[in-house]
């Protein structure tokens, strides 16, 4: 391939994460949430948008679950995506104040006087579970896979988006990312100075890497055991949790589940994938991870 189209190419690639990543989600600086959201809404429409990110996201969705109206589903997939994106510069630049507006609190209350586990899902909008979290004087660290350069390869601004998002959720959380691999010494230093822990687990697990069987989407599937196994080994309390979005109106919901058994990995591990799947089963364009789907039954 000729330097030329190289470059070419690149650019192009650029200025599409500039436009989908800064650009779009950005407006919510500039506009009042009811406004933003109308624009996010009109944008959702544009089959460009996130294209090819969405084509995948379609596809494996249609080889787990049946999806009546392909555009619609697209559409609120894009539509998340948006929301998602847009909140990080909301969350830079709006108040607490402005959260509890567009941010209701349902389900059980985050547990009291104890360091926790808080798990969740890449589903929904969850980026203000964190400042929720803060403000209610819980000061919380994120675990988090390590930005790795190679993986944004001719990708920049991606990079220097996800560079930003983990540098705000260290501010919200108040705490400093904790990356995984050899992360256990930190993750239990890190609940016995008191401070609560915020991690995903639906990951498929690593080739050769410890997991558990969990039934999902009414299939034997797996799910890495890390966490699991942490809860139960050392007795700590967890709660499951999500943040979903209302498509019409852009009002955010903070549901927190719990808590949840953690005496046995089994126990604990098929609560996690029952509130996986009532997610799922709510809304099935929100959760982010549909192009790994398929390395869950492996």
């Amino acid at each position: 391939m000729a330097m030329g189209t190289r470059l070419c190419i690149r650019l192009r690639q650029e200025f599409k994460d500039l436009v989908e990543l800064v650009l779009l989600p950005g407006t919510a600086i500039f506009l009042p949430w009811p406004l933003c959201f109308r624009l996010y809404r009109y944008l959702s429409r544009y089959s460009w948008l996130y294209g090819e990110q969405t084509a995948q996201a379609l596809a494996a969705a249609q080889s787990i679950i049946p999806v009546a109206d392909p555009a619609r589903w697209c559409a609120a997939y894009r539509l998340i995506q948006l929301v998602d994106h847009g909140d990080l510069y909301l969350s830079l630049f709006r108040s607490d104040r402005w959260m509890c507006k567009y941010l209701s609190f349902t389900g059980s209350d985050w547990p009291k006087n104890t360091p926790f586990l808080a798990i969740t899902f890449h589903w929904g909008t969850g980026l203000w579970s964190l400042r929720h979290l803060r403000s209610q004087g819980i000061t919380a660290a994120f675990l988090s896979v390590r930005l790795d350069k190679k993986i944004f390869a001719h990708r920049r601004v991606a990079y220097y988006y996800a560079r930003l998002r983990l540098r705000e959720v260290e501010r919200v959380g108040s705490a400093q990312v904790i990356y995984k691999g050899g992360s256990v010494p930190r993750l239990l230093a890190t609940l016995r100075q008191g401070k609560s822990v915020v991690a995903l687990i639906d990951v498929p697990p690593s080739e050769g890497g410890n997991c558990l069987p969990v039934q999902l989407f009414q299939r034997q599937a797996w799910w890495p055991s890390g966490l699991v196994r942490l809860a139960v080994n050392e007795a700590i309390p967890a709660v499951a949790f999500t943040v979903s979005l209302n498509h019409a109106t852009g009002q955010r919901y903070l549901h927190v589940t719990g808590p949840l058994p953690s005496q046995d990995q089994h126990q604990l591990v098929e609560a996690l994938a029952g509130c996986f799947s009532e997610a799922i089963s709510r809304d099935s364009p929100a959760w982010h991870f549909w192009w790994l789907v398929q390395g869950f039954f492996k």
